[in-house]
């Protein structure tokens, strides 16, 4: 298959270490088609960001950072320009009105969006599918434990729960315990399920893999400091990166001219005033104020403000420069690298953050 099966195997061969004892991040960056990581400038601090926009309450957990030394929020003043147009217009395959309550009447949590359904969690009891053809949810697997870093891909859903990453089949079935991942939710910096394998990166031990089948756990060779990134890439700040469908390893060019920024993913960067290509071939200006970091190595949320005084809260695809606004009659909107979320009522919108190209 891909050739990172042959950097399991020399992996293997070489009797590289196995899953060291290490726990998740909660929430966690954990993709399925992407693979997540929280890139910090040098001056980069951890924060929990409240931000109030059209009285929508956005509950945002990421990487604050001080500002370009050049500007400082004070000199930046509040965004006053255009509001976006809604999201549902702009990315219409990546929006998904969903019933808010699973079976049994318990609230649903989405995670992930993959092979046609969205996955979540309801009530950290039960891990539950919504397949989005038959409008319709199914239990993937009862837990009956706290668990995070849910993800789903190749017909399965992978979490962690009680020290180990699991996995169960999307249809249904009991969960399997695949390999020991920590004892708290503390290190874990990445989880998908890609090219038949369920791989992870810890920050003491690398990037982990092991077959959907089972079988021994393998350490990609080299990869300690490495965590996972847009897939198929993994990183090591500020500017080691390896391609693991092909194995190549590389150095991306670090930021020219910038010695601060919030977030960078295999190719973008961004801080609180622009969003950048690392060869420095294009720059982007932020159409708003965004209020964490970059989420899914590609989008930014933004709060934007309109010459009447409007404000909205709007998702920002850093590529294609394209953005969304999040209707503001939400009760709350949940970021994530995955799906980022709202409920409205007795509906869940589930933004699929894959989607937004």
């Amino acid at each position: 298959m891909s050739h990172i099966e042959d950097i399991l195997r020399d992996a293997l061969t070489t009797k590289a270490a196995t899953v060291a004892d290490d726990g998740l991040l909660h929430p966690l960056p954990t993709p399925h088609r992407s693979w997540s990581v929280r890139w910090r400038g040098p001056l980069a601090l951890a924060a929990s960001l409240a931000v109030v926009a059209s009285g929508l309450f956005l509950g945002v957990r990421g990487v604050a950072v001080e500002p370009f030394p050049a500007a400082s929020p004070k000199a930046m003043g509040p965004y006053v320009g255009p509001l976006a147009t809604p999201i549902e217009q702009v990315w219409p395959k990546a929006v998904h009105r969903i019933p808010a309550e699973g079976p049994g009447g318990v609230a649903f949590t989405p995670t992930d969006v993959a092979d046609g359904a969205v996955v979540g969690r309801g009530q950290q009891d039960t891990i539950l599918r919504y397949d989005l053809t038959r409008r319709a949810f199914n239990v993937v697997a009862t837990v009956n434990t706290y668990t995070t870093s849910l993800v789903a891909g190749d017909g399965h859903a992978a979490w962690w729960a009680g020290g180990a990453i699991w996995l169960a089949p999307l249809t249904g079935g009991e969960p399997v315990r695949l390999a020991t991942a920590g004892t708290s939710p503390t290190s874990l910096t990445g989880l998908a399920i890609a090219d038949g394998m369920v791989t992870w990166s810890t920050f003491e031990s690398g990037i982990q893999s092991v077959p959907l089948s089972g079988g021994p756990v393998a350490r990609v060779p080299g990869s300690a400091g490495y965590v996972l990134m847009e897939w198929p890439w993994a990183g090591r700040a500020p500017n080691g990166l390896v391609d693991l469908r092909s194995g190549t390893w590389s150095t991306a060019p670090t930021p020219r001219g910038r010695t601060v920024w919030f977030g960078c993913g295999p190719e973008w960067c961004a801080d609180l005033l622009e969003a950048w290509r690392r060869d420095g071939t294009v720059v982007r200006r932020l159409p708003g104020r965004p209020t964490s970091r970059l989420w899914g190595a590609h989008v930014v949320h933004l709060v934007q403000q309109d010459a009447a005084g409007t404000r909205a809260s709007t998702l920002y695809d850093v590529p294609s420069g394209r953005a969304g606004q999040i209707v503001n009659e939400a009760e709350g909107v949940q970021l994530g690298d995955e799906v980022s979320w709202y409920r409205t009522g007795d509906t869940v919108t589930a933004i699929d953050m894959d989607a937004l190209r």
